[in-house]
């Protein structure tokens, strides 16, 4: 298993107010979280939907339920973030830490009269590096609730959200062992008897005593920190034993462990804590559920947010399952995707096996699937994706994984597929400056295998489909600037999981820059002073830097942020004081040093003003 680029927990960095994780195994490369999850609008649609399906089945009644959908967008504040680490002289690339899921908690469930299910933790989906997606089915009570409270308005309605991501626990030169069983009873000794314990209080005990856990480490542990030997035993147990979740409700803003009371059975398990060992950790960020809603009226509101469907007529007997895509929208090579959901037969009660389908496009409608099953029977069916892809030039169908439910809500993600569904998106400012052209390139069965897409301001992000017996797939890009054509390259990286977040630092000329300034002193002077500045920053006093020569030091160097591929050099100009500088000189590069003459200052000043 390739633990590179994953968040390496033992180098923690901070940056101002911010966290960031060294990628393990790749020097001078940081992850940065999200700072703040924030209601995502896409081509003018609200985050926010209530999707109403009303059915008629006959001698069963009316049948009424709704899907709550709600979408996010990750905010890392990548831009800020570097600026901060540049002017704090932290030379490192960052770049998005990529999240799998997670939780979210709304707040003022109670106080807005809103459905009581909304008030657990509802579970967050990742669609893409910077998208997270919530689906909840409620039924027709809880329907009315909701409606209810968005005729009344919702702007009270916070959440707070805890997102899930794997990184490589901390390392230390020991080993110990113990009886998960033991370390089970402990727990529950420390807990008032629940297989589930707060984070911070286990991370004390095994700083304090962890003896009283039942773990036996050597001797030499007393050599060790004890804060590193409590994360790197923690980060194992999450692993392993146990699962992090969010705090209770009625607790301060946290992270317990719910241990798997059945994987720990009487016996000794051996750590070498050493070794790297991928472990889940929560990241609990403040997280806005409404966005741009909050300044709608309430009845704005309710037209903006509430979809209603009615569903053809049934008799008695049918089940309606609610199918919903967490999917990239743009798929390139899939020409098409569907599920196909199977139920074998059950006699006496029902004879012959069901068989249904439903196309998975690219929105965010669910949709009904009809199953006619016995009147008594519970709900209970096999699923799987299919997709029809184009690779090669030819077309071929590739199936998912077959999936067992009884859910009367199918919410199907990425990992569903026969395929790699690798996302890339770009950040929306930089698309203000670019078009972004992608390209995934491997080999397949022994020949160059490709494809690729286009990010612009109205199409963001895709995602790569690439079959599993692609090898070696990488991607590249190139920026070319709306402004004049101006073309940026992007070096090759391998296609992750987890996607790739493509901005203006992603491309040769932006980032960290450094020239060389000398000054040749040919007159009596003793001290000539340049002012120089990013060429974008010629009118921020901030970005702009006065820089001395004298005839001791007559070298230095200066280092600045470029904040765009397409304008990555500087401008300069002789500075004598406040009221009188000579004109800024051409756009510069810093690919050869600024060699200067004192004796030209005087020339180039020579009846100059402010």
């Amino acid at each position: 298993m390739s633990f590179a680029s994953r968040p390496d927990w033992r180098q923690p960095m901070s940056i101002g107010e911010r966290v960031a994780y060294a990628a393990y195994d790749q020097p001078g490369r940081f992850r940065l979280p999200p700072a703040q999850l924030a209601a995502q609008t896409s081509d003018g649609q609200s985050p926010l939907r209530l999707d109403i399906v009303q059915q008629d089945r006959g001698g069963a009644g009316l049948a009424r339920y709704s899907i709550l959908s709600l979408a996010f967008a990750a905010d890392f504040r990548l831009e800020h973030t570097r600026q901060t680490a540049f002017d704090g002289g932290q030379r490192v690339d960052l770049s998005p830490l990529p999240v799998e899921g997670g939780w979210l908690r709304l707040n003022a469930v109670q106080a807005l009269n809103l459905p009581a299910s909304l008030g657990e933790l509802l579970a967050l989906d990742a669609a893409s590096l910077g998208a997270l997606n919530l689906a909840v089915r409620l039924d027709s009570a809880a329907t009315d609730l909701f409606v209810a409270a968005l005729q009344r308005g919702l702007l009270a309605v916070g959440a707070q959200a805890w997102l899930r991501v794997r990184g490589v626990a901390d390392r230390l030169p020991l080993s110990l062992s113990f009886d998960p069983a033991a370390l089970l009873a402990a727990v529950r000794g420390l807990s008032g008897g629940s297989a589930a314990i707060d984070h911070a209080l286990l991370r004390q005990r095994l700083i304090e005593a962890p003896q009283t856990l039942g773990l036996g480490l050597p001797a030499s542990s007393g050599d060790v920190l004890k804060e590193p030997l409590a994360d790197a035993v923690i980060d194992r147990i999450a692993a392993r034993f146990a699962e992090p979740r969010p705090s209770a409700p009625d607790a301060p803003t946290g992270v317990r462990l719910v241990f798997d009371e059945a994987a720990m059975r009487p016996g000794r398990v051996q750590w070498n804590l050493a070794e790297p060992q991928l472990a889940p950790r929560l990241i609990a960020i403040e997280a806005d559920p409404l966005g741009p809603l909050r300044t709608m009226a309430a009845g704005e509101l309710h037209n903006a947010v509430v979809r209603r469907h009615d569903v053809r007529a049934l008799a008695s007997g049918w089940r309606s399952v609610s199918v919903r895509a967490n999917l990239p929208a743009r798929r390139i090579g899939v020409v098409s995707a569907q599920v196909e959901l199977q139920l074998p037969a059950k006699p006496p009660a029902r004879m012959f096996t069901i068989k249904a389908s439903a196309p998975l496009a690219a929105t965010d409608r669910p949709i009904a699937v009809d199953l006619r099953l016995s009147p008594s029977e519970a709900l209970s069916y096999q699923w799987q994706t299919s997709a029809i892809v184009f690779s090669d030039g030819r077309v071929e169908s590739i199936k998912g994984p077959a999936r067992q439910s009884d859910r009367e809500h199918l919410l199907i993600g990425p990992e569903d597929f026969g395929l790699r569904l690798i996302p890339i998106e770009a950040e929306p400012t930089f698309l203000d400056q670019a078009d972004i052209e992608v390209e995934c390139l491997g080999i397949r069965k022994g020949k160059p295998w490709s494809a690729r897409g286009v990010l612009d301001r109205a199409s963001p992000d895709l995602a790569f489909a690439i079959p599993f017996d692609v090898d070696g797939a990488r991607i590249r890009a190139t920026a070319q600037a709306k402004a004049d054509g101006l073309r940026r390259a992007m070096a090759a990286v391998d296609a992750q999981d987890d996607g790739l977040r493509l901005d203006a630092f992603s491309f040769e000329g932006s980032g960290s820059r450094e020239l060389e300034l000398v000054c040749e002193f040919d007159d009596d002077a003793i001290v000539r002073t340049i002012e120089i500045a990013p060429e974008d920053a010629i009118d921020d006093a901030s970005r702009r830097k006065q820089v001395k020569f004298t005839r001791h030091k007559p070298q230095t160097q200066w280092t600045w942020l470029s904040l765009s591929p397409f304008r990555s050099g500087y401008r300069w100009r002789w500075y004598l004081n406040a009221a009188k500088q000579s004109p800024w000189s051409p756009v510069l590069q810093p690919d050869a040093p600024l060699r200067l003459r004192s004796s030209h200052s005087a020339i180039a000043t020579a009846g100059a003003g402010a």
